[in-house]
């Protein structure tokens, strides 16, 4: 008889338990924290003065596995940033990030954050755009304003 009780006295606590586990907030927050908003305004702006300094800084870091912007990347899997390349089809927020940050699924590519200043990374990729023909500068522009506008109108993440 006392081994009743005490299997049911069991039973009740481990119900109980099952009860309070099951009703606590027991979920994970899998959120990702947005970095922190750039001061920079998309779409870069290209001037005289930040193509020279990022003449310079791409030949600096990016040359080495990128090749010249308007020839072939010298590191197999590295993207061409010319016309004939696929960087324009992208816009400058992401390419700003992916500059700072590796993009998604890069395995070579390093993370400039840290290395860069933002405005450094800006004076890239206006060197880079000023290589591109006019109408694919205004297509990739008019790209980078259309996501700034989904940007503003949904959030970065």
């Amino acid at each position: 008889m006392r081994i009743n009780k005490f299997l049911s006295l069991g039973l009740i606590l481990i119900v109980a338990l099952a009860a309070t586990v099951a009703c606590s907030d027991n979920s994970i927050d899998t959120r990702v924290t947005p970095l922190e908003e750039p001061a920079m305004s998309f779409p870069v702006d290209v001037t005289n003065e930040r193509v020279s300094a990022g003449e310079n800084i791409y030949a600096r870091n990016c040359s080495s596995c990128h090749g010249p912007v308007n020839g072939r990347p010298t590191l197999p899997g590295a993207p061409a940033h010319g016309d004939a390349g696929h960087t324009w089809h992208h816009p400058d927020r992401l390419l700003f990030q992916w500059i700072l940050d590796r993009p998604p699924l890069a395995t070579t590519m390093p993370a400039f954050r840290g290395t860069l200043s933002e405005e450094e990374v800006a004076q890239v990729l206006a060197y880079i755009k000023s290589s591109w023909l006019p109408e694919i500068q205004d297509r990739q522009n008019e790209g980078s304003v259309q996501y700034e506008a989904q940007v503003v109108e949904f959030g970065s993440e």
